[in-house]
């Protein structure tokens, strides 16, 4: 089945969705919801402006063939907040390379400029359901300076030093609202506009605190240093099985000293790259320990790579305030229960 290639931008008003219309054949109605061809997808997309500045584009669609979607960088005025809670994992390229967007607890949520690059290929068969907000860099800047110093917020958004820029977990308010559109199945409904709109202030909000803690970055960073950093934490992600890589290796992966790898890897992922790799082994845990498919707590902490058993328990209680017998479901229990 050949992959069916897609070029877009965004902007803050709806004038782009015409790319969608001219290249996919869809159907523009209202300048809010389209419908993609039937052969392409089932579904569709809305978009609405909450208020000046801000805009949010929610899709729900189920791919029928391969697609590579394709964010032009460019040189316009917002940020792009990207949620994504698929029922399947999206794949995103990096350097010409796929890459899947980590396991099932993946990185669902992402904080972007415009002038970067995106590209990710939505499964086939799978209901794939994500939310963007667009948001203008100045009214940004504004709401951020109400929850930090004026002079950290303008070193911050210093457009000549700075890119804004990370990848991260969905934090648990912003799943629950998430989750609560997801459900909602009435898409077209005028009350799900209100509800949509009502829901994209919130999570706005919720990012705005979320950033009000960062450091600005020093060097402002490079569409392929972005992809290279991206790179590493991937593969990290593809294995957590494994022992933690080590530095070395990751900073050659990604073509960089060290010292210049640590340090980026920190402004993207918001952790270091060990810490990063042993949260996402306990992440991973986390789904095993739910699974079923075990007979005993040792069994997952060999299967994560751990030779001591006692030091899963011990970083798993630590990580999530529980021992990992409370969240253990046992093989023989889950079959009984599926029967």
């Amino acid at each position: 089945m050949p992959l069916k290639v897609l070029y877009y931008y965004y902007t803050l008003t709806p004038e782009w969705q015409q790319q969608i219309v001219k290249y996919l054949g869809a159907t523009l109605s209202d300048n809010k919801l389209l419908i993609i061809p039937e052969d392409i997808a089932s579904g569709g997309s809305i978009f609405l402006e909450v208020m000046p500045g801000v805009s949010v584009h929610l899709l729900d669609l189920t791919f029928h063939v391969p697609v590579a979607i394709t964010r032009v960088a460019k040189d316009h005025n917002y940020y792009m907040i990207y949620y994504d809670i698929g029922d399947e994992i999206t794949t995103h390229i990096l350097d010409d390379e796929i890459h899947k967007a980590g396991y099932h607890s993946k990185l669902g949520m992402s904080f972007m400029d415009c002038n970067t690059r995106g590209i990710i290929m939505p499964p086939v068969g799978e209901r794939s359901y994500s939310l963007r907000l667009l948001v203008d860099k100045t009214y940004y800047k504004n709401l951020a300076a109400t929850n930090r110093d004026a002079a950290v917020t303008d070193q911050l958004f210093d457009e000549s030093k700075n890119t804004l820029f990370f990848y991260s977990h969905i934090d648990s308010r912003s799943k629950v609202l998430l989750n609560s559109l997801k459900e909602d199945h009435h898409f077209t409904s005028p009350s799900f506009e209100l509800k949509l709109k009502h829901i994209a202030l919130y999570l706005l909000n919720y990012v705005v605190e979320r950033t009000a803690p960062f450091e600005p970055i020093i060097n402002k960073l490079s569409q392929q240093d972005i992809d290279n950093i991206l790179k590493t934490s991937q593969y990290m992600l593809d294995n957590l099985l494994a022992e933690f890589p080590g530095l070395p290796q990751l900073a050659e992966m990604a073509g960089m000293s060290g010292t210049k790898y640590k340090i980026l890897f920190k402004k993207i992922l918001k952790d270091s790259p060990h810490s990063f790799f042993l949260n996402e082994k306990l992440l991973l845990g986390q789904k095993l320990l739910q699974s079923g498919d075990f007979n005993n707590v040792q069994e997952i902490a060999y299967e994560l790579g751990y030779s001591n058993p006692g030091y899963f328990t011990k970083a798993y209680k630590k990580a999530f305030g529980v021992l990992p017998g409370n969240t253990f479901v046992k093989w023989q229990k889950k079959a009984t229960r599926d029967n």
